[in-house]
């Protein structure tokens, strides 16, 4: 079996690590639950006879010194990785509709990536509170926190939206799930119909005519978000969201984030 590993430009060092792990461990020659099965009887696909075997893995299996000693240092490098203190909380930062705090910290962390990896202009960010599956503090802020926060291998998109589609973007998102988290865009909705006012795209109006580009998910991309985002031609930014959220975050050292008014109800 050949292992073909293509990292991109930016690959965390617990990726890395995982990955020899795994290539060791496929090298060994580990074994394999799957069944291996033969038939017999008529020709194929007739009714006939299979007999079915199975290697059992278990811990029973004595340990292999050569292989433990092979491993050792890179299971100490990945726990050393997973348990190091990337920031501090002073308080905790948990999700919030139509807006929270932790949703924030996260879109800012995915456009602050974005500006840097795109190869043009980014102007907003897009993610959702679903994928935010913990909240982060009090305290110290480990790598494995952050595993915690975001378990999946979801990678940053960079979409482009017309002004008219910026609109629908922010009606879908009150209509179907309240808010989510947004950076460099605000909103303001009315909680009875639902509509939206007062886009602001960095602080300036929301011009209909004019083209914006939005960083998002590869899941909210491929169909698990608003309607509008679907479909989209995209720029693929070559790091996973978790590995924005690990460098932002240590970044910042004390990891704080408010209320900004970026979702607000009319009065």
């Amino acid at each position: 079996m050949m292992l073909m590993l293509l990292p991109p430009r930016y690959v965390h060092p617990l990726r890395t690590a995982a990955l020899l792990f795994t290539s060791l461990m496929f090298a060994a020659g580990c074994g394999s639950t799957a069944p291996t099965a033969e038939a017999t009887g008529e020709a194929a696909g007739a009714p006939g006879t299979v007999e079915v075997s199975y290697t059992v893995i278990s811990d029973s299996i004595p340990q292999d010194a050569s292989m433990e000693e092979l491993v050792a240092p890179y299971r100490a490098d990945m726990q050393a990785e997973v348990e190091r203190v990337i920031a501090y909380a002073p308080e905790e930062l948990s999700e919030g509709r139509p807006e929270g705090p932790l949703g924030n910290v996260a879109a800012d962390a995915m456009l602050y990536h974005a500006r840097r990896l795109a190869d043009g202009p980014v102007h907003m960010a897009l993610t959702n509170n679903g994928g935010l599956r913990v909240p982060l503090g009090p305290g110290d802020i480990t790598v494995s926190k952050v595993y915690e926060l975001m378990p999946f291998e979801n990678r940053m998109v960079v979409l482009t939206l017309s002004g008219t589609e910026v609109v629908t973007l922010a009606e879908q998102l009150i209509a179907r799930y309240g808010g989510e988290p947004i950076a460099g865009f605000s909103f303001a909705f009315d909680p009875e119909t639902g509509a939206v006012a007062n886009i602001r795209v960095n602080d300036a109006p929301l011009d209909r005519s004019a083209d914006y580009r939005l960083v998002t998910s590869d899941y909210l991309a491929d169909g698990g978000g608003a309607p509008v985002l679907e479909g989209k031609p995209r720029e693929e930014l070559p790091m996973l969201l978790r590995e924005a959220f690990i460098a932002y975050f240590e970044s910042m050292g004390t990891l704080t984030a408010e209320i900004e008014g970026r979702i607000t109800p009319m009065e």
